[in-house]
């Protein structure tokens, strides 16, 4: 039911600027901050002008904090292992971008430009790549042997998640519940799968327990819906080799990347999730001057 596909390599999304200033910290990502100002300039480029200085739907900040995490935590990574994308692979990456359609005159580009640089290093392998792979390598040795209740929308996976918390049977509440069908005659089950085979939130949220030592882990959103996800078996396996990954290799460092940093967020536009590997929002709404979310 659930298909593999790795995250695209061309970024046609406009989600951040790499504008500087000396404002508060909004977001650390391993040796790398954003500051509030930053934050600022990337959600007036995702939503316009008149989002800032208001108070805005909290969803809109969280979503561009995950974009901002998911891709400085592969440069923050590569730049671990001493590789920097240079002036020839950030040309080459804002030549992709345009011919992707990405308007060359966008606010957005020079960061873009930067995160696609490092997807394309990724790409490429190398030594670098080769060397942050092998050192953080045991956060993906598993394999994905997982059962999982599929739900509409996130208000229910939490219910889902206080009834299991209450005593109530995982199997029973997939046959019920979930809207896998071909899963749910089996209380959910999905047996074993090797990284690779799972849409990529599913995936990092299952490799994000498993480094946490959950067993229970949720809402995790994807295109389908609402996962709650149970790992059925913990243990660990060898790494698959470096030069055996293949076309699975960006996902799996996508993966590793957040897996490995260390990554915090200002409170008062939520709190990194590192088992499902998102930002979870605030209770209220948040607006990146401050305004609506607390100061």
């Amino acid at each position: 039911m659930l298909s593999s596909r790795l995250t695209p390599l061309v970024l046609v999304t406009a989600m951040v600027a790499a504008a500087c200033g000396a404002s508060d910290v909004a977001l650390e990502v391993g040796a790398t901050t954003i500051d509030r100002t930053a934050l600022t300039q990337l959600v007036e480029d995702s939503y316009g002008p008149d989002s800032v200085g208001s108070t805005m739907g909290t969803d809109g900040v969280v979503e561009v904090l995950d974009q901002m995490v998911r891709y400085e935590a592969v440069v923050d990574m590569l730049a671990e292992h001493g590789l920097e994308a240079g002036a020839d692979d950030l040309e080459a990456a804002r030549d992709r971008l345009i011919v992707a359609g990405l308007d060359p005159e966008a606010p957005v580009i020079s960061t873009l430009v930067r995160w696609q640089a490092a997807l394309d290093l990724v790409v490429a392998g190398g030594d670098a790549v080769k060397a942050a792979y092998e050192a953080g390598s045991g956060v993906v040795g598993h394999d994905l042997c997982t059962s999982h209740i599929l739900v509409a929308d996130e208000g229910e996976a939490l219910r889902v998640m206080a009834r299991l918390g209450s005593g109530e049977d995982f199997a029973a509440l997939a046959g019920e519940l979930s809207q896998d069908p071909g899963s749910a005659v089996r209380g959910g089950e999905l047996g074993c799968a090797p990284i690779g085979s799972f849409v990529p939130t599913y995936e990092r949220a299952t490799l994000g327990a498993l480094s946490e030592g959950d067993d229970l882990v949720g809402p995790v959103p994807s295109q389908f819906g609402f996962h709650v996800i149970r790992i059925d078996q913990p243990g660990a396996i060898e790494p698959a080799l470096f030069d055996t990954l293949g076309e699975r290799l960006p996902g799996v460092m996508l993966h590793m990347a957040t897996l490995t940093r260390d990554i915090s967020v200002d409170p008062r536009y939520g709190t990194w999730d590192n088992a499902v590997g998102r930002v979870v929002p605030p209770a209220g709404p948040a607006s990146p001057d401050g305004v609506g979310g607390g100061s």
